[in-house]
């Protein structure tokens, strides 16, 4: 089998030996996961709030919401999620011998990971599935799941624990 790897559009050089994985890894123990809305600086959180990694509590620049806030630059960090912060890694995985493609994504503990496969049935094997492609997706009660699930609809789960406070009323589809 002939594979190329393409990086944001680009072919990327492989090995001679075409390899079976190929995965994205995520520093997430040593890098801040939370930055400043206002001033953009990477932030950790401390039990007095949140300062940036040279210890600042204080945001240069603050904006005041209401006349009772601090004057400019004089108040805290506003503290946003760094986008893909939760993303230990995400693999991809081909098996000739199984004749399947394997999708990874670790969002909680590194060694372990969502799996998405989709194996083609062999063509010489009896019954109904002979060469049919079959899609294998986590589930709730799975053993040994990467993480908690509940389902929201078919095909939609919360990743990780979820306890709803009020009825969700719609969910947006997958894109």
């Amino acid at each position: 089998m002939f594979a190329a790897l393409y990086v944001d559009g680009d072919p990327a050089r492989l090995p001679d030996d075409t390899p079976d994985t190929v995965s994205l890894e995520f520093d997430t123990d040593y890098t801040p996961t939370y930055r400043c809305r206002a001033c953009g600086e990477e932030l950790t959180e401390t039990v007095d709030g949140y300062e940036t990694e040279s210890g600042d509590t204080t945001c240069v620049d603050f904006e005041p919401a209401a006349d009772t806030d601090p004057d400019y630059g004089e108040g805290p960090h506003e503290p946003e999620r760094i986008p893909l912060s939760w993303c230990n890694s995400a693999a991809v995985h081909t098996d000739e011998s199984e004749d399947s493609v394997t999708v990874s994504i670790s969002v909680g503990d590194p060694r372990g990971a969502f799996t998405f496969t989709i194996r083609r049935v062999p063509d010489d094997t009896d019954g109904d599935l002979a060469g049919h492609l079959i899609m294998h997706t986590p589930y709730v009660g799975q053993p040994l799941a990467h993480m908690d699930l509940t389902p929201l609809r078919d095909g939609t789960h919360v990743v990780g624990p979820y306890a709803p406070t009020r009825r969700l009323r719609a969910v947006p589809p997958a894109a």
